[in-house]
């Protein structure tokens, strides 16, 4: 089998690796800004940035979602370089497992925060541009979709380390599974 045989190709590879930088930063952006102070917990005379730092998260967010799109029809499209059969069975069924629950993850999570968006009072905006309100506001829906989000939310960060966890540890035993996806041969 040779070396292109058993890796993705570069449009795919490129993705993941796109993907990934934009959810990192995303994840980190999602944590960070939540305990930014609302206009009415600050003192009289002082702005909020909070409003700034939710549309990007929404921007980046639906942004990220088109390229998410893009990759699973791109999965759907091309076929998987076979895992090396010197990795366990066990551990063959357990990426299969991890990998499906992120890809629903990387669906779920935009969907969710896009429904949380649209039950808001504010306008959903991407890159400043309003987009058409699907649903009036409702405080309800939009803390069910806001728990539901963060909780998604939660449940990708741990599979995200299983993942990145696992990566390390086949890069640290040497074994090939690692190459199928690296931006360097």
């Amino acid at each position: 089998m040779t070396t292109s045989d058993v890796r993705y190709n570069q449009g795919q590879i490129i993705l993941h690796w796109l993907i990934a930088a934009m959810i990192f930063f995303m994840i980190g952006l999602g944590l960070w800004m939540v305990g930014l102070p609302k206009e009415s917990e600050l003192p009289p005379g002082q702005e909020s940035v909070r409003a700034f730092w939710f549309l990007l998260h929404k921007s980046m967010g639906i942004t990220v979602a088109a390229f998410i799109v893009l990759r699973v029809v791109w999965r759907l499209t091309h076929k998987t370089p076979p895992l090396p059969t010197s990795i366990a069975n066990w551990q063959q069924k357990l990426s299969s497992g991890i990998h499906f629950l992120l890809y629903g993850l990387m669906v779920a999570m935009p969907i969710t925060g896009y429904l949380q968006s649209m039950y808001s009072k504010y306008d959903t905006k991407l890159w400043g541009m309003k987009l058409p309100r699907l649903a009036e506001a409702n405080a309800t829906a939009r803390e069910t979709f806001t728990d539901i989000h963060q909780i998604l939310a939660y449940l990708f960060i741990a599979l995200l380390v299983l993942h990145i966890g696992a990566a390390i540890k086949h890069r640290l035993n040497g074994t090939e599974v690692t190459r199928r996806m690296s931006l360097w041969k």
